[in-house]
């Protein structure tokens, strides 16, 4: 049998049985409403090797991630593809509002009387850097792929990193300023190619490659990299 812990979940919504992994390694069964118990036990002990596999592996990034210095004392993020170091400055007398200064290969902050905590401070700073790099890539992409992209929105999406809307709206996730730049821009054309052919159709992905040959990789490395990005300024 196998040693895995697992949550059964009930769905009248199921057509049948299916296994997921939350991001803290919880395993969970969600069967159909009328599923007999005994075939969570056996979807399980089917899937065993893969759980080891799944689990372990999250496991091990989350002991990663739990080992990093404190967002204030001294962590490292990475933005634009770029290491800098967080310096929190605890002064007698702080500054009525909190800021954020990029002084060479630090991110300085500066903890006012506002309340905003280093975290906070650090987003700030985080969505305006966010709102004029995607800006800039947007404007530099949109003419090449011959689109007219209408407002843009910095979100914090947390099922997807980027939408565009049949009207032309485009949204994006701040976060993406924590990716290495080429990850950006093909997230940017990804959306603005959804400009011109809604689905992902094969036409839809021979634009996109075309203007981006570097989004399997990109693609690849948003996957890889998605929990320690969300989890950047836990």
């Amino acid at each position: 049998m196998s040693g895995h812990p697992y949550v059964v979940r009930r769905s009248d919504r199921a057509q049948r049985s299916r296994l997921t992994v939350t991001g803290a390694g919880e395993v969970i069964v969600v069967l159909p409403r009328r599923a007999p118990l005994a075939e969570a036990a056996r979807l399980v002990e089917r899937h065993d090797a893969w759980l080891a596999r799944h689990v372990g592996r999250l496991q091990a990034e989350r002991a990663r991630l739990d080992a990093r210095p404190a967002i204030d004392a001294g962590r490292i993020l990475s933005v634009e593809g770029r290491p800098l170091r967080v310096r929190r400055l605890d002064e007698a007398a702080p500054p009525a509002r909190g800021a954020v200064r990029l002084i060479g290969d630090q991110l300085v902050v500066r903890v006012g009387c506002d309340g905003r905590t280093t975290a906070d401070l650090l987003e700030r700073w985080l969505r305006a850097r966010a709102r004029q790099a995607i800006s800039d890539r947007v404007a530099a992409r949109a003419a090449e792929l011959a689109v007219r992209p209408g407002r843009i929105s910095i979100r914090d999406q947390s099922s997807r990193w980027a939408s565009a809307s049949p009207g032309g709206a485009l949204s994006f996730s701040w976060r993406l300023i924590l990716a290495p730049p080429e990850v950006l821009d093909a997230v940017v054309v990804h959306e603005l190619a959804h400009l011109r052919v809604r689905a992902h159709s094969r036409a839809f992905w021979e634009l996109v490659e075309r203007h981006a040959p570097q989004t399997p990789a990109a693609r690849r490395w948003l996957r890889a990299h998605a929990r320690e990005v969300r989890a950047a300024l836990e």
